[in-house]
């Protein structure tokens, strides 16, 4: 009786895993995509990119995101490449409100980003613009530590958002 038991869960769970890989394969095959992707145009397939005030992790989450958008990243500019130029600007962190009474401080962390694109032969495709992306984070003074963390997720976040946005912004070139 209990190995029967335990054989119908099995098939159970089997049945559901196939439900859900039928439905990724279908959804995939109707073209579907996650919300915040876009696909590059053929113009900016092969990209060099120049980044400067990055670090070289933020430089490698913007190569993903550039990947995830359908480029190839290259390490040597060529006449099939562009140059698309990227810098990140930390802006002045605002305190906006204290609370006396359980120590929490609202903070809002704002980041620049300014970007350009030239095609190989140095013409400019697209002049410099600059992105802007700012989130009020919620920090309690007694725990520091936290407070930290948090401000760094909510900058990674920001950092990402802003990536995401570059990518929207070239795949209307």
């Amino acid at each position: 009786m209990i190995s029967t038991l335990a054989h119908h869960r099995c098939f159970a769970r089997l049945r559901i895993a196939l439900v859900v890989v039928l439905v990724s394969l279908s959804l995939s095959a109707c073209g579907y995509r996650l919300a915040g992707t876009a696909d590059l145009p053929l113009e900016l397939s092969s990209i060099y990119l120049v980044t400067s005030d990055i670090s070289e992790s933020q430089s490698r989450a913007l190569q993903r995101s550039l990947e995830n958008g359908g480029a190839t990243v290259v390490s040597q500019l060529d006449q099939q490449s562009v140059q698309l130029n990227v810098s990140l600007k930390v802006e002045p962190t605002r305190q906006l409100a204290t609370s006396a009474r359980d120590g929490a401080i609202v903070r809002r962390i704002s980041r620049g980003l300014t970007f350009s694109v030239k095609a190989a032969d140095g013409e400019t495709i697209v002049a410099s613009q600059t992105l802007r992306q700012q989130k009020n984070v919620y920090l309690n003074d007694d725990s520091l530590t936290a407070s930290n963390r948090e401000q760094e997720t909510v900058t990674r976040e920001l950092e990402q958002s802003l990536f995401d946005q570059l990518i929207r912004q070239l795949a209307q070139i």
